[in-house]
């Protein structure tokens, strides 16, 4: 099904069924403002997925997508609230107290570093070694972000780490 018959679809969808899919929408959300978010959102994933043509009961079918995606909304959701909280607890006091412009030289310098090593690395190695020595993250939470093996992401590691110690002894940086 081309694209333009997809947003046909999901259009007469929303324009057939757009009070209830609100009234549904209501259900699941708590804050008001996240109603609208999830209302567009299942309109482009109507787009993305259309309705499959053996579907009977339309309105229940669209409750379960509006409950699936409110389920995956909650799981990024959490996902980035652990993320924000473990770089976080990387920050030692130490580097929280210490002079603002101090703090903006190191910034400039890790950035600088971290621009030469994505130029000089593939991105699966230059992200492994970022993550690892730049954010401190685990080899574990290298591996689940990557989406691989905690071996591959350690492999990603070595392999970068190798060549940005040729690169350095090579020219001299």
């Amino acid at each position: 099904m081309d694209s333009h018959k997809r947003v046909d679809l999901a259009t007469r969808i929303f324009a057939e069924h757009g009070t209830a899919i609100r009234a549904m929408i209501r259900r699941h959300v708590t804050c008001r403002k996240d109603e609208d978010e999830v209302y567009q959102n299942l309109y482009l994933s109507l787009v993305c997925n259309p309705v499959p043509a053996t579907v009977t009961n339309l309105p229940a079918y669209l409750n379960t997508v509006i409950r699936n995606d409110m389920i995956d909304a909650i799981r990024q959701r959490k996902c980035r609230q652990e993320m924000v909280s473990r770089y976080a607890m990387h920050q030692t006091r130490s580097e929280m107290e210490r002079a603002p412009d101090e703090r903006v030289t190191q910034t400039e310098e890790v950035q600088r570093i971290t621009g030469l090593v994505a130029r000089l690395l593939p991105d699966r190695e230059a992200t492994a070694v970022i993550e690892r020595y730049v954010y401190g993250y685990s080899l574990a939470d290298i591996a689940m972000h990557m989406q691989v093996k905690p071996r591959t992401a350690a492999r990603y590691i070595c392999v970068g780490l190798k060549r940005v110690r040729e690169a350095i002894f090579r020219r001299g940086l």
